[in-house]
């Protein structure tokens, strides 16, 4: 059982650091994890997800995307991960300046990334949040150092790696095979993010769409849909 975090597990909150795994998809969780591996995949970096969730280090977690990954006791980190830091410190640094004259808009500064969110912008705000980051990443863009990922309503600048979520699934399933043998995927995500992912366990598992931004074999309805899922398995 594979899992994204952000507007599939929980709720998409104004301020990040306001979000928190509600207990009663928490206990599901749990309980599920008596039966069948469980990982966490997301963008935000692995410690504050493993935080967040507090599954009392039970869960895979895959933080960045999949750049970073800590279960079975494995770690892995993307060899190239801190190759760009001077550039991604650069970007944040003016995209903050950005970001504080446009109510709604900020900077979420995740070390080895940087993304801007203006989810709770309006329209003039949102498009000048877009010109704003057009205009701050296009140089590392255009140099190869920095790569766009998109969200909804948030724009992230990650080191340019041939990595995604796909591939970090790909990693934990390989790994769960060589321990446990065969085995079957359940993937749920709400994001383009989580498309990759999708297509890692097709053939060989279930992928679910907790929103209509993605294209899955089912559909929930967002985070509450979810937890009536787990809570039914």
């Amino acid at each position: 059982m594979l899992l994204d975090f952000d507007g599939t597990l929980c709720e998409f909150e104004a301020d990040p650091a306001a979000v928190q795994l509600p207990d009663a998809r928490r206990q599901a969780i749990l309980r599920i994890q008596e039966h069948a591996t469980v990982a966490i995949v997301s963008g935000r970096r692995m410690e504050d997800v493993r935080d967040r969730c507090a599954l009392d280090g039970g869960a895979i977690v895959a933080g960045l995307h999949g750049l970073e990954i800590e279960g079975l006791d494995e770690r892995y980190v993307h060899p190239d991960l801190e190759k760009a830091s001077a550039a991604v410190a650069e970007v944040s640094e003016a995209l903050r300046t950005v970001a504080a004259g446009i109510p709604g808009a900020f900077v979420e500064d995740k070390g080895a990334s940087v993304a801007l969110h203006f989810r709770e912008a309006d329209g003039d705000g949102q498009r000048a949040a877009l010109d704003a980051f057009v205009s701050a990443a296009a140089p590392h863009i255009e140099s190869g150092r920095l790569r766009v990922m998109r969200g909804s309503y948030v724009l992230e600048l990650l080191p340019n790696i041939e990595w995604n979520k796909g591939n970090a699934v790909q990693w934990i399933l390989e790994r769960i095979e060589r321990q446990k043998g065969p085995v079957f995927a359940v993937y749920i995500g709400d994001d383009v993010t989580d498309q990759d992912a999708f297509a890692a366990v097709e053939g060989h598992g279930l992928a679910i769409a907790a929103s209509d931004r993605v294209t899955a074999n089912v559909h929930l309805d967002g985070p509450v849909g979810v937890e009536r899922f787990l809570h039914a398995l």
